[in-house]
């Protein structure tokens, strides 16, 4: 199994409260619907939640990404989260949402997520796949915004 660790960052600004987002944000099952991708989030301990996608597959490769995350946050403007390697995880994951009121009514969001799924590539192709699970990744935190922009 090779990692291809991707790091993603994007912004964006929402129609709600600094305290509306964060509250949205905290809610991870809630939030998590609006994870492309995402087959379930469950809870997996205290502030700690184990995520499962739908099955991808691109040629002759297919894989089911697993992880499990503890949050943690301040109440106000920073929620963290980082994989804790459990039972049956493939992929490594470690992120930060921060928040900043635009306005009394606009939040601005930002997330950076650093993911690392194993994935059962052979040597050979490894270059390939790389730019390809960083794409993904990206395309995936630009959906998950959109998502949650169109929730709140």
């Amino acid at each position: 199994m090779a990692k291809f660790p991707t790091e993603v960052e994007r912004t964006t600004t929402l129609p709600v409260s600094l305290a509306q987002a964060y509250a949205f944000f905290w809610d991870v099952v809630g939030s998590s619907r609006c994870i492309p991708g995402v087959d379930r989030c469950e809870p997996a301990g205290a502030d700690t939640y184990r995520f499962i996608f739908q099955e991808r597959s691109t040629g002759p490769l297919s894989m089911i990404v697993r992880y499990t995350a503890r949050y943690t946050g301040n109440g106000s403007d920073e929620i963290r989260f980082q994989g804790i390697s459990a039972a049956d995880d493939n992929t490594d994951v470690d992120g930060l949402i921060r928040l900043a009121a635009s306005s009394p009514n606009e939040t601005r969001v930002t997330i950076r997520q650093t993911i690392a799924p194993d994935t059962p590539v052979p040597r050979l192709l490894q270059g390939l796949v790389k730019s390809f699970v960083q794409k993904e990744a990206e395309t995936a935190v630009a959906q998950y915004l959109d998502a949650v922009t169109r929730a709140v």
